[in-house]
């Protein structure tokens, strides 16, 4: 009677491996992040994100390697001083912009990656809810009571069964035991025992390789299935900045008597009475760390606006003139008695007198570089203002401006890049495609294993079978030294190693086993019969079924 060639411990085995790998994958994805999880839970508490969205569903986020627009995320707003569940519209240089779907509004605070928490993974519609209510003392009470009831009543009845169960072991056991048999590993699967029969020792080893072999397998499954369903590569925003720095000033001369001194300096007022003629002067500085070739031009420009109307006109200070570094200094003729003309000559022509205008002396600077790896372009025509009530020009001080005669403008280039695709996992960013090579080369590696572990069993089949027969049951069987019954006791020989080792299961008994110097003789006591199975050892001490054995005693 042939039988299955791998014992029910491999499959046993394997099985155990799997659901390892499940429970492994399950915590990884579910447990919260405080104890080593990717998880982060939130309960929605307003309406700003619906209509997909209600208060009280729970919110599972998964931190990610890189987020991008349109993705509902999970972030630490410090303004508010808690967490926030919105949608990302724009990122800039880092920064990220959000806003609630339900919102006609932008968040004001701008988080960065570090202060995003994670990604929506998955939505619980109601969740909130009925976690708020598991988190309630009595119901924690009640849960741990009847986690510790199962418990018991696995022990106890894992007590009853009084046998070994591989299905039954915990990891550590399992690691243990496979740190213990590793050793052997290269003997066991090429050479056979002497003399044949596997010991219980040696059993024990094949079931450690079965559990390491099909945990290798599950893993890398899954491993492959993740990897591969992402590119190896990702496309990522890749912005510069660089800054503009303008530093403005004006010099004038007047009578004595009215200033400080006869000169009218950065800062002071104006009086077209007094003077009409004004130099400005601006010295501009570029602040772009690793750009080169940096080259342009300027030209400043004045422009008087009346702020209500809109209306407006431009005065060339100067002809347009380039410069190839990356700072310069320029000083232009302002005439304040032609802008206040041009005034005059408005108001009396449309008879609209409005009580002020504002005066710009723009700088339009448009300059050209190059980073490593890319082109620049930039832009600064941020320039100095003066308010003019008809008596005379003063600075204007802007709300987010403290010095009105120095202005720093940052301006983002936006750029993307192609990198290495990435899945974070425990905090740590794995590679994509060391990802793919490790689950090809797993599945490869457990599969060649079993592959190996398979022939050897079919070796021992057939010519080792009381070592196949230890490997297969050895959670069932027991070595003793002798035979003998008890008077009155019933014999009835089985005619396989597998029938006797279902009516061992069936009477939740051992099989006991005796080696002879001819013979193993297998025994299964079920109260006063004794089932027996034997194998006849051949000339060079191996057992052997009896009809293939050269020497019979």
């Amino acid at each position: 009677m042939r039988s299955h060639l791998l014992p029910p411990r491999g499959f046993q085995a394997i099985s155990s491996a799997f659901a390892t790998i499940v429970l492994l994958i399950t915590w990884i994805l579910f447990a919260p992040t405080q104890v080593g999880g990717l998880a982060s839970y939130v309960i929605v508490y307003g309406s700003s994100m619906e209509p997909n969205f209600h208060i009280g569903d729970l919110v599972i986020a998964h931190r990610q390697a890189v987020y991008q627009v349109g993705d509902a995320v999970v972030y630490q707003n410090i303004e508010l001083q808690g967490f926030v569940f919105h949608r990302i519209i724009s990122e800039s240089a880092g920064q990220f912009t959000l806003q609630g779907d339900n919102n006609p509004w932008v968040d004001t605070y701008q988080p960065s990656q570090e202060e995003l928490v994670g990604k929506l993974w998955l939505h619980i519609p109601r969740g909130g809810v009925v976690m708020q209510k598991v988190r309630s003392p009595w119901v924690m009470a009640l849960v741990a009571a009847t986690l510790g009831l199962l418990v018991v009543s696995s022990l106890n009845s894992e007590k009853a069964r009084g046998r070994k169960n591989m299905s039954k072991k915990s990891i550590q056991e399992r690691l243990t035991s496979l740190n213990q048999n590793i050793r052997s590993w290269f003997a066991q699967i090429s050479q056979p025992e002497p003399g044949g029969g596997a010991t219980s020792s040696q059993a024990g080893t094949w079931e450690a390789y079965f559990y390491l072999l099909g945990l290798i397998l599950f893993l890398s499954l899954i491993v492959g299935i993740i990897s591969f369903s992402k590119p190896n590569t990702r496309i990522v925003s890749d912005d510069i900045q660089i800054q503009h720095l303008g530093i403005f000033s004006y010099l004038a001369s007047a009578p004595q008597g009215i200033y400080d001194s006869n000169a009218i300096k950065s800062g002071d007022p104006i009086f077209p009475r007094l003077t009409c003629a004004v130099d400005v002067s601006l010295q501009y500085t570029l602040i772009a760390p690793g750009a080169s070739n940096v080259t342009g031009s300027y030209q400043l420009t004045a422009v008087i606006r009346e702020q209500n109307s809109g209306w407006e006109r431009r005065i060339p200070l100067q002809e347009k003139t380039s410069f190839s570094s990356s700072t310069f200094g320029t000083t232009a003729k302002l005439d304040l008695c032609k802008i206040e003309a041009l005034t005059q000559s408005m108001e009396q022509e449309t008879e609209f007198h409005p009580g002020s205008y504002t005066l710009s002396v723009v700088p339009l600077v448009l300059l050209n570089g190059e980073f490593p790896d890319r082109a620049m372009e930039g832009r600064f025509n941020s320039g100095l203002t003066f308010t003019y009530d008809h008596v005379h020009f003063f600075l204007a001080q802007e709300k987010d401006t403290d010095n009105p005669l120095s202005l720093t403008v940052t301006e983002t280039l936006p750029s993307t890049r192609a990198e290495t695709n990435t899945v974070v996992f425990l905090g740590t960013q794995l590679a994509v495609p060391a990802l793919k090579w490790a689950a090809v080369l797993g599945l490869v590696a457990s599969l060649a294993g079993l592959l190996a572990l398979g022939a050897r069993l079919k070796s021992m089949s057939q010519n080792d079978q009381a070592g196949y027969f230890r490997a297969k049951y050895d959670s069932l069987m027991v070595d003793v030294q002798s035979s003998a019954w008890q008077a009155g006791s019933k014999l009835m020989n089985v005619t396989s190693i597998d029938a006797l080792a279902k009516l061992a299961e069936r009477y939740n008994a051992m099989i006991l086993h005796v080696e002879r110097e001819h013979a193993h003789e297998y025994f299964v006591q079920a109260g006063d019969t004794i089932y027996t199975y034997s194998l006849q050892k051949n000339d060079a001490g191996t057992a052997v079924p009896a009809t293939e054995a050269e020497h019979v005693p």
